[in-house]
């Protein structure tokens, strides 16, 4: 049982310390965010995910014939793309919610 509260408590100790040095350091970059820096990102993500629907509806126009290689392509980076701004997205949300932003 004793080895058991060790393992625990080590285990919150680290907790603390890695929340503690991301907040110290990605508050240092980004130290405070508000709706209008956020607003830009916003407009980006939807633009990407914006493009790829629309890109794919024309491709499929009427679903009689596959895409072609190079279309596949262009899907997959316009995906990509949007993905990659969805994750960041994400990974803002995730910073703001443990404190590592101050959000105004």
């Amino acid at each position: 049982m004793t080895e058991e509260k060790d393992i625990k408590r080590a285990r919150l100790s680290m907790q603390q310390e890695l929340r503690g040095i991301n907040r110290e350091v990605i508050h240092g970059l980004v130290p405070e965010l508000d709706l209008a820096k956020l607003k830009p990102f916003f407009n980006l993500v939807a633009n990407a995910r914006g493009l790829y629907i629309k890109r794919l509806l024309e491709i499929a126009g009427n679903g009689k014939t596959m895409p072609t290689d190079a279309q596949v392509k262009e899907l997959s980076l316009l995906r990509r793309s949007y993905d990659e701004l969805l994750n960041g997205g994400h990974i803002i949300e995730t910073a703001i919610d443990r404190g590592y932003i101050d959000v105004d």
